[in-house]
């Protein structure tokens, strides 16, 4: 399971990530990975949950499909035909919940201006109303990830005097995952699975991405470094300090 959050802030939008993935529903962490790809030159990101393995090649494609392109030709001529044709060919293969993926973008067009955009392959129990395969508008703040207070984010600090946007944004997003990651949940593709247990998922490390006219920008912001290949995340146990960092990898 993966966990993201995106705000826009002024002219550009923030989308927060973290590398946490997995193969089974047991709570082992199998990698921590970029979860976000974004445009070599157009201001665009993507972000996918489910699949991790089409979740990368559909990253992968429509990044290069905007790059060539622009954004507005993306939108307006490329994203309808490619979502029917993604429809078609999850409807010849057999329903298989852990084939599904959802995708969140952001982008900046010329003509309007920043977006939060998404789109997924299967319906989900906790969300009736979506519809597999049509674009959805993401709200100015949109996230998704293990279900926390709400009020937590409600009632989060104002900036400080002289904070600049950009640094409070930052630590508020750290803020957001971490409190997506102190959730035990079951992933929605394991919901309904016999002896389907909560686990936490998110973990590894925090990626901001920034979208704005001048392009896409990936900066890891926040490790966290008790999280370790092999080992189910917990986001209560204490971090290694160096000589233990030093003693797991000799034994790796």
């Amino acid at each position: 399971m993966s966990a993201y959050f995106a705000i826009k802030a002024g002219d550009a939008s923030f989308l927060f990530t973290d590398g946490a993935g997995y193969t089974t529903g047991d709570g082992i962490a199998r990698i921590f990975a970029r979860k976000v790809s974004v445009a070599p030159t157009e201001p665009f990101a993507i972000t996918t949950q489910g699949n991790a393995e089409l979740g990368e090649k559909i990253r992968a494609f429509l990044s290069a499909q905007v790059d060539r392109l622009g954004v507005d030709d993306f939108l307006d001529l490329f994203l309808p035909v490619f979502l029917a044709g993604l429809r078609d060919s999850y409807a010849d293969l057999p329903r298989i919940a852990g084939n599904d993926v959802v995708a969140a973008m952001t982008m900046w067009s010329q003509t309007r201006g920043i977006l939060h955009l998404g789109f997924q392959t299967g319906q989900e129990p906790d969300r009736p109303d979506t519809i597999p395969f049509e674009l959805q508008t993401l709200g100015t703040t949109t996230l998704r990830g293990p279900t926390f207070d709400l009020m937590k984010l409600a009632g989060y600090r104002r900036p400080r005097f002289g904070e600049d946007q950009a640094s409070f944004v930052r630590e508020l997003g750290v803020s957001v995952l971490t409190w997506m990651r102190e959730v035990a949940s079951v992933p929605t593709m394991l919901q309904g699975s016999s002896g389907a247990k909560p686990h936490h998922w998110v973990g590894g490390f925090v990626d901001m991405t920034v979208v704005d006219a001048a392009g896409a920008r990936v900066e890891r912001i926040h490790t966290w470094r008790q999280d370790a290949v092999g080992q189910p995340i917990d986001p209560f146990r204490q971090p290694l300090n160096r000589s233990q960092r030093r003693a797991v990898k000799r034994v790796a």
